[in-house]
């Protein structure tokens, strides 16, 4: 008869020994794809994180020159006060280099700060950064170039042009914003040890690059023509050495454009592993067959009976104990083994907390992601008011902007009536009224009998403030919001709905795919996602949308 402790050297030797050459070498394969994805992984995320610092940057110069325009076509504004208000929204914009307006001969009319010295240069249509066939879009961006227009002020600008009527004669309003914090920005970026970032326009030109110098000097040639007409994604070239992301500002049509070195660190980290895999293979294979000889004698037994013990673990069972006392390795590991069940079980329990904080946490993250620009531009608002002598309307927006505040802080709370959040959007939409001058009406009408059934606060002015910004102010006539409360039975049904521009298919299918991921804009998301943190799967948001003809937002929420 065989001993088992010979069959036990033997089997747990040998097994052990193909085990972890098998493993070794699936190890090595599965890291070197592992490597691969986490590359194309790493590389996205930084052109979408660099995309979305791009995106914010773009909007809020959008808004700071939408402000602009809209004190600029004041029917009231005369020509001595443009000097003046050229001049506050230069000090109320830090990365504002200048603002001017421009005559349609291409010649400086007026400019801010007071203290700058226009150049003699024949017309703004000569600059090189001017885009000539654009000229007649709202909002225009140029490519960074240094700034010329003005004595001694080289800086690295990127300028927003835009065409304005002041009292029947044309002028194109001019803003050059400071280049070099964004430039700064991608020139920190990193993407592995040698990966970058850099930005084309929508026709495949270099606008940025963080080589900018040594491209100029053809010391360098960036290969642009594998990005044309390439969507946005990760791509690998055909010489499997660099991975590619792509990523597209979609107010601009800029790309940002990330660049890792997938062939070296393949190289590197792949020769790493299978050295550091050969030697703890080797390693490993001596300690296990002079172990399996001299331990197997001693655990053979012992062991069986703690391996039924063991069995009943994988059924959920952890309240059977081992008490092998034999031996004095096998005593402790008895021991260890009661001792790890006692923890486990209280792992358990500490992770349910754990989750369940977690999930609390990733509420309140949510909740904090509502955007913070609507607070600054309020109080520019007022800022303007005051200044003109408008007090009865800074008054009205100071009352509603304490009120939608106080709604939104709820001492700490998440959940409020339907009433008060309708009294959060309304207070929203009474500072958005006197800010845009009554360029929409707005209506609200609610089934009285719901009105204290409770939600989460801070879900309906995040679609108001993208039926403004998105919809209405881009409409020449004035545009309606309504927002109706609904009772359907056992759900609660609260429209959003605007008269503007519409959505079109395509934006409309990317948002509703990101509902749920990392696409759609961070409004919709938030509140989609929180509702259905709170109230379940069955509920959140819809979107139906046609262009031309406005948007309609349907939340829906459970009854209490």
């Amino acid at each position: 008869m065989r001993s088992l402790q010979v069959i036990l050297a033997l089997a747990l030797g040998i097994l052990s020994v193909i085990t972890i050459l098998l493993f070794s070498i699936f190890l090595s394969v599965i890291f070197e794809e592992t490597l691969i994805n986490q590359t194309k992984i790493t590389t996205r995320q930084s052109v979408t994180q660099s995309s979305i610092t791009l995106t914010n940057e773009i909007a809020n110069m959008n808004a700071t020159a939408y402000g602009i325009l809209d004190e600029l076509k004041k029917t009231a504004l005369q020509d001595d006060q443009i000097p003046e208000l050229l001049g506050t929204s230069f000090r109320l914009n830090r990365n504002v280099v200048s603002i001017s307006l421009v005559d349609e001969k291409g010649k400086i009319s007026y400019y801010a700060p007071s203290q700058y010295t226009p150049k003699k240069i024949e017309t703004i249509y000569d600059q090189r950064w001017f885009q000539k066939e654009k000229r007649n879009e709202q909002i225009t961006f140029s490519s960074p170039h240094v700034q010329n227009l003005f004595e001694k002020n080289y800086q690295w600008v990127l300028s927003v042009t835009s065409p304005v009527t002041i009292q029947a004669e044309r002028y194109i309003l001019l803003i050059d914003y400071n280049f070099n914090s964004l430039g700064s920005y991608f020139n920190k970026v990193t993407i592995g040890k040698r990966g970058y970032s850099f930005i084309v326009d929508e026709k495949n030109r270099l606008i940025y690059h963080p080589q900018q110098r040594i491209i100029q000097t053809n010391a360098k040639e960036e290969k642009l023509d594998f990005v044309k007409d390439k969507a946005d994604g990760v791509y690998v070239t055909q010489d499997q050495n660099n991975t590619i992301a792509i990523a597209t500002i979609p107010s601009t049509g800029w790309k940002v454009v990330g660049v890792s070195y997938l062939k070296d660190s393949l190289q590197e980290a792949v020769s790493e592993i299978r050295k550091n895999t050969l030697w703890i293979f080797l390693t490993l294979a001596i300690l296990i067959t002079l172990m399996s000889i001299s331990v197997s004698r001693y655990i053979a037994r012992p062991i069986t009976n703690m391996v039924k013990v063991m069995r009943d673990v994988n059924d959920n069972k952890f309240d059977v104990y081992t008490h092998e006392n034999r031996f004095t390795e096998i005593q402790q590991l008895s021991g260890s083994y009661n001792h790890l069940i006692d923890h486990v079980k209280e792992l358990m329990v500490q992770v349910k907390e754990e989750q369940e904080e977690l999930r609390k946490s990733e509420m309140t993250v949510l909740q904090a992601q509502i955007n913070p620009h609507f607070l600054y531009n309020t109080l520019e608002s007022i800022l303007w008011m005051s200044e003109r002598g408008n007090n009865q309307g800074a008054s009205q927006m100071v009352a509603a902007l304490g009120k939608l505040l106080r709604i939104s802080l709820n001492k700490g709370g998440n959940y409020i009536s339907i009433s008060q959040e309708l009294a959060h959007a309304q207070s929203y939409l009474t500072i958005q009224q006197i800010r845009y001058k009554n360029q929409f009406q707005y209506s609200i009408e609610a089934d009285e009998s719901i009105l204290t059934n409770t939600t989460i606060k801070i879900i309906i002015q995040p679609f108001l403030e993208n039926a403004l910004y998105h919809g209405i102010e881009r409409m020449v006539d004035e545009g309606s919001i309504a927002i109706r409360v609904l009772d359907k039975k056992e759900r609660i049904l609260i429209e959003i709905e605007d008269d503007g521009i519409g959505i079109s298919p395509e934006i409309l299918q990317v948002i509703e795919e990101g509902k749920d991921s990392e696409k759609g804009g961070i409004g919709i998301r938030n509140v989609h996602q929180r509702i259905q943190m709170y109230f379940g799967k069955e509920y959140g948001v819809g979107i139906e949308s046609e262009l031309d003809k406005g948007t309609i937002i349907s939340i829906w929420l459970p009854k209490s």
